[in-house]
């Protein structure tokens, strides 16, 4: 057993260990396939957790079976940083630490260089022979 005092931890300090100690429960508790209810449970208790983090999203709630296991939808307030799709709870846990699908990577990581265009709020990516495709 570990003994922390946190009387002496200042803010953000106690701000990491909720985090880590939310994120470790969480991992704990749900390490193997689980029912619908108890994957809505766990939505729950990860909701709190993002909550904590400043992570905020328009939904999070809906969901359905998909590609063999069920996805629930993400529609994050902060599309700069996260992107918007279908995720399973782990890549959703994997966003409460900041890695996973959820995180836009910048597009210098990626192996071609794409030009985007944001026409009217909908971004394009211009294919080299001229051609468009839209990123819904």
């Amino acid at each position: 057993m570990t003994d922390i005092d946190i009387e002496g931890l200042n803010i953000g300090e106690l701000e990491h260990l909720r985090d880590s100690v939310n994120q470790r429960l969480l991992e704990l508790r749900y390490s193997n396939r689980h029912t619908l209810p108890e994957l809505l449970r766990m939505l729950e208790e990860l909701k709190l957790v993002l909550n904590d983090q400043g992570k905020q999203w328009r939904s999070l709630e809906r969901w359905q079976w998909m590609d063999g296991q069920i996805r629930f939808w993400l529609n994050p307030t902060d599309q700069v940083q996260y992107q918007a799709g279908w995720y399973t709870v782990d890549e959703l846990l994997l966003w409460s630490r900041n890695r996973g699908p959820v995180i836009v990577h910048d597009e210098d990581d990626d192996a071609e260089t794409e030009t985007w265009t944001d026409v009217d709020g909908v971004r394009i990516r211009w294919l080299p022979d001229g051609t468009m495709l839209r990123d819904d």
